[in-house]
């Protein structure tokens, strides 16, 4: 059997305790870089990050992953990378949401000694648009406006009429 077949066996569609956690997303997709006047090809790549099953009573997923990854060419191999991280016995949920992805970004780039220079451009771009999207989402989001702190503020700042 497969290792794609074999590592999907162990999913789980919904988180329960004891599960591992994984995730996976594209960080750049193919690409070409010329380097000592040749042509290198590259294909799309993506990061996977695993993490042990949360302890009882900890419904919060920790910020810092076990095992960050990049992995190539394609998400059945991604899978596979995520899956030789968790133990052969263990089931593993995919969390689709509250990843710190610029993070599992930054533990790959600076750890991983095998990576090509187009990596590193590649995942400084990554970070750098993760960067920009969130700065656009906290200017849209957030503010430090309070309706009820500004109306306090005016009755006690506007000048009174002469009475």
């Amino acid at each position: 059997m497969n290792a794609f077949v074999q590592a999907t066996r162990r999913l789980r569609a919904d988180h329960a305790p004891g599960l591992w956690i994984g995730a996976i997303r594209q960080v750049f997709g193919e690409g070409e870089i010329v380097q000592a006047e040749r042509i290198e090809r590259y294909p799309p790549h993506y990061l996977v990050a695993v993490w042990q099953p949360l302890a009882e009573g900890a419904p919060v997923l920790p910020r810092w992953p076990e095992v960050a990854a990049i992995a190539s060419p394609d998400p059945q191999a991604a899978l596979v990378q995520l899956m030789r991280h968790v133990p052969v016995d263990g089931r593993l949920w995919l969390a689709h949401e509250t990843i710190d992805w610029v993070l599992v970004a930054d533990i790959v780039r600076l750890t991983d000694r095998n990576l090509a220079p187009y990596h590193h451009v590649e995942l400084e771009r990554f970070i750098a648009d993760r960067r920009r999207e969130d700065e656009a989402h906290i200017r849209t989001s957030y503010t430090d406006r309070d309706e009820g702190f500004e109306a306090m503020k005016r009755q006690l700042l506007e000048p009174k009429a002469p009475g």
